[in-house]
């Protein structure tokens, strides 16, 4: 095997899934270990994986790990790798909060350290990356395919992965509470909530399409759709006057403030 999943919930499902419609590796490449049998039947039938309960089964028999477990039950998990111990093995963590050194027991292990998000769902995530001294430049190059096949990817220095966890691990919350605001205005002004619906969803995904595919600073496509002492002039003025702006700030602030706490007061 060249790559074991210790966890096969939602997230490891979206990158097993990403890896194989885009051929980085084939099924019978890959296993698969979780406590749940029903789970395991699921992906075996689904993605022709071979599957297993037990973690140490799966660490034995792959090159590299993906870690994707619950928080809580990292500490057992970490402890079963390091029993194992292959320092030649590569690990990669999806475990929000669990740091490098943590992660390799103090550089004895291959490690990398990765915070993506629910969009990977389909394909759409945005992911940040980053590894320690031992992971080669190739090993590297395997992990940025790997990502990619979810997403977008960057990588990031470990200091600023608890910000990139505020930022877009837990964004898409924020957005979504977003879209909910508009639709609920929309509604309570007459619109049928099918109505408000489809036009916020369409609103959102065709602004960022604009902004990504033209390049534009945000500040010229904002100005493009204000005309002097039109609807959007206005609106902007109740927007831009109020204290959205810091409330935005003060919400992705404290997402990565509770990162912090989560990781032991680590990056």
């Amino acid at each position: 095997m060249k790559l074991a999943f210790i966890g096969g919930g939602q997230m490891a499902e979206a990158i097993l899934q990403g890896i194989l419609d885009s051929r980085l590796l084939a099924a019978g490449e890959i296993m698969v270990a979780d406590i749940s049998a029903e789970r395991l039947r699921y992906l075996q039938d689904k993605y022709q994986v071979s599957t297993t309960i037990s973690n140490i089964q799966a660490l034995r028999a792959a090159s590299t790990v993906l870690l994707a477990v619950k928080p809580q039950a990292v500490d057992s998990v970490l402890a079963e790798i390091q029993a194992v111990n292959d320092p030649q093995q590569l690990l990669i963590s999806i475990v929000a909060g669990v740091p490098l050194q943590r992660l390799s027991a103090g550089q004895q292990f291959k490690a990398v350290r990765v915070m993506s998000n629910t969009p990977a769902l389909i394909g759409q995530a945005a992911t940040a990356f980053c590894c320690n001294a031992r992971v080669t430049a190739e090993e590297q190059a395997f992990v940025l395919k790997l990502l990619q096949s979810i997403g977008v990817v960057v990588a990031a220095e470990e200091k600023d992965l608890n910000t990139v966890t505020g930022l877009s691990g837990s964004g898409p919350a924020f957005v979504f509470r977003l879209m909910d605001y508009f639709i609920q205005t929309g509604v309570q002004l007459g619109l049928s909530a099918d109505q408000a619906r489809t036009l916020t969803y369409q609103t959102f995904a065709g602004s960022v399409l604009l902004a990504r595919r033209t390049g534009r600073p945000l500040e010229e496509l904002i100005a493009q759709v204000t005309s002097p002492q039109g609807t959007t002039f206005a609106g902007r003025q109740v927007l831009e006057q109020s204290a959205a702006g810091q409330i935005i700030r003060d919400t992705i602030v404290r997402a990565k403030e509770r990162a912090d706490e989560l990781s032991g007061g680590q990056p």
